[in-house]
């Protein structure tokens, strides 16, 4: 309301020499002032105009003296208390002007049972609290109330609330005293060449991108979701120096796309169960192979692993010592983690959409046309 008005006062102007109403309008024009600092117009002038008013001067003639509604000066003087106080805290803290959101009590009930609810541990998503606010509206009285998307990112910023994805269990304490006893007593048993890690990832191999890039007219139509997944089991040592193959756990011992392709010759070990899941045979038999070539070559290795339950802990190994990483610790200590798969994914990403290219050049129009050839 006051903003549009266009008036500002000297932000040292005394006010003691002015009648109480007269001193109100002025404080509050300088309590405006933050929202004119860029303005060109002197706030003298409004200064000079209060001050020209006689003593007893009705706020119709206040109103014309200073060019605003009666109305304006009349809800100045009716909100004095409350207007001066947050005059006084713009002199005493950082100055900014005072918002308050759309439907205040619903701002404050939905902070008190937010910051109630998670100190508790529970997780809230953003359709959760906007039918609460909702909820909270209609107990306060206020059936007219609709939490927006636009409404809720206001109370989000205001409340400094930001979502963030849980990514397992972490048990800091476990990790720690396994860093200080267990792996020291590792890294001195064993060379770093001799120490490997191994963990499995699961991986969408034929997932699209969910949206695309299009002409602003244009109307992208929606598609099934391509779920199709394998397990893969990664395996490298500490220097990086020795790669184990990848191992592949698939849905069907013979793929279509194998057809013309020996599996026993392809650069990944690969095996099939109706769920595509790693099981602890086929765990168990990778490790009896690989304990039979670190056999031959009279080498000895440490093997960390996580407690999954495709790990048996009952394996009779030559060569291979296991090393079971403690419960809900994985995300902070296994190194695999520290972002090697993710490596590994960004990678086959990367040759899945050559590949998109490549098929959609060759197939755009037909079999001789490309997409360079078309746009050339």
């Amino acid at each position: 309301m006051l903003s549009r008005l266009g008036i500002g006062l000297e932000r040292n102007a005394p006010e003691t020499n002015l009648r109480p109403e007269l001193c109100t309008v002025s404080i509050i024009f300088k309590f405006e002032e933050l929202a004119f600092m860029k303005r060109k117009d002197p706030y003298s002038s409004f200064e000079n105009k209060v001050k020209s008013l006689p003593p007893g001067t009705s706020q119709h003639k206040i109103a014309e003296k200073l060019c605003v509604p009666k109305s304006t000066v009349a809800i100045l003087l009716k909100e004095e208390v409350i207007l001066r106080e947050n005059f006084n805290l713009t002199q005493t803290s950082n100055q900014k002007r005072k918002r308050e959101g759309k439907d205040p009590e619903v701002y404050e009930a939905l902070s008190e049972w937010f910051s109630l609810i998670t100190s508790r541990g529970v997780r809230v998503s953003a359709p959760m609290l906007k039918c609460k606010a909702e909820e909270l509206s209609r107990k306060i009285g206020n059936n007219q109330f609709i939490a927006t998307d636009g409404w809720l990112s206001r109370w989000k910023n205001r409340h400094e609330i930001k979502f963030k994805r849980v990514h397992g269990e972490k048990d800091e304490s476990a990790s720690n005293d396994w860093k200080v006893d267990r792996l020291k007593i590792n890294l001195n048993d064993f060379s770093p060449d001799n120490i490997f890690n191994a963990d499995e990832t699961g991986l969408y191999y034929r997932a699209k991108p969910d949206g695309s890039l299009c002409f602003k007219k244009d109307v992208l139509s929606g598609s099934k979701k391509a779920m199709d997944w394998i397990t893969v089991l990664l395996c490298v040592n500490m220097t990086g120096s020795d790669k184990r193959k990848l191992l592949v756990v698939g849905k069907s011992l013979k793929p279509r796309c194998f057809k013309n392709m020996s599996i026993n010759k392809m650069p990944v070990h690969y095996h099939a169960n109706k769920n595509a899941w790693m099981t602890s045979t086929i765990f168990s038999n990778w490790l009896y192979e690989w304990d039979k070539k670190l056999q031959a070559k009279s080498r000895s290795i440490l093997l960390l692993i996580d407690n999954c339950a495709a790990h048996p802990k009952n394996v009779q190994l030559k060569n291979i010592t296991l090393e079971f990483l403690p419960p809900n610790t994985t995300s902070l200590i296994q190194p695999l983690d520290m972002g090697i798969i993710k490596n590994l994914k960004v990678r086959y990403r990367m040759k899945l959409v050559h590949f998109i290219l490549e098929e959609i050049e060759e197939n755009l129009f037909d079999q001789s046309a490309t997409a360079n050839q078309i746009s050339g």
